[in-house]
């Protein structure tokens, strides 16, 4: 790894909206440079602490861009605030610190992380580019839709991950309520969706969904499917051509929308 240029990373520490102290992971480009804005790839999940090697983190700010890893706190019966109330005020923390071209704003997620995502998207116009990989966005279809898992996904959604803190039957609204899909017609940022065939965890059709939605609306979206893929879609894919293409197609999408960010400003 001594050919290997990596980027140094870290913490930082900021007040989410409800003035919660929250902690964030910050990756900086290798040779970054004092004083300029750096597009920034914001990857979202839970709470982040360690800034340690990040395999994701490497691979963004390799590009040159900066890779943050902002924390939420969530709150049971009302999980789909966390990500508008904790990442929003983590980036606004760093630009202004003078290092982000807020122009040239990314999201990233995978699993519980990519289901933030699509949440994310429906509550804010901020980024110019989101990726959701291998995360649901219907958690009704959600609960029945995985044969493998069945009895399980009931569990995660009342009492786990999901934090929904009811069953679908006791509080149907809040089932809803934390559906993207339900409100797709409110997404603006350009969707890059990516699932694997073989997914066990969040089958391909439940994100799927999302994009029939979003085609059906006239919003920009790609949905890519991985044949012989699982849970992290090309990540998790059979072969090293799967991986590459994963992370082609990531770096790609962000790129694209950047540029065109920054030229709809010089319009503007």
């Amino acid at each position: 790894l001594d050919a290997v240029a990596f980027g140094k990373s870290e913490l930082v520490e900021y007040l989410d909206v409800d003035g919660t102290r929250l902690y964030g992971v910050l990756h900086y480009p290798p040779g970054y440079e004092p004083g300029k804005k750096y597009p920034l790839v914001a990857e979202i999940y839970e709470t982040f602490f360690d800034n340690g090697y990040n395999e994701n983190m490497q691979l963004v700010t390799a590009r040159g861009w900066l890779g943050f890893r902002p924390s939420v706190d969530l709150e049971i019966g009302y999980p789909g605030e966390a990500w508008l109330k904790g990442v929003t005020p983590a980036i606004n923390t760093l630009i202004g610190r003078g290092l982000v071209d807020e122009k040239q704003l990314g999201v990233y997620g995978q699993s519980y992380g990519g289901y933030a995502v699509n949440l994310l998207v429906t509550q804010t116009e901020r980024f110019a580019a989101a990726v959701n990989v291998s995360g649901k966005v219907n958690i009704v279809s959600f609960l029945g839709d995985s044969e493998k898992i069945t009895t399980r996904n009931y569990n995660a959604a009342e009492e786990g991950q999901d934090r929904i803190g009811a069953t679908l039957w006791e509080q149907p609204q809040k089932y809803w309520a934390h559906s993207a899909v339900m409100y797709a017609d409110r997404i603006k940022t350009p969707l890059l969706l990516m699932t694997g065939q073989g997914d066990w965890n969040v089958p391909a059709t439940n994100t799927r969904e999302m994009y029939y939605a979003l085609r059906r609306l006239g919003k920009e979206v790609v949905w890519v499917n991985y044949m012989k893929a699982g849970h992290g879609a090309g990540r998790a894919g059979a072969s090293e051509d799967d991986f590459r293409d994963h992370w082609a197609r990531i770096v790609e999408w962000y790129d694209t929308h950047f540029k065109k960010a920054v030229e709809r400003k010089g319009e503007g």
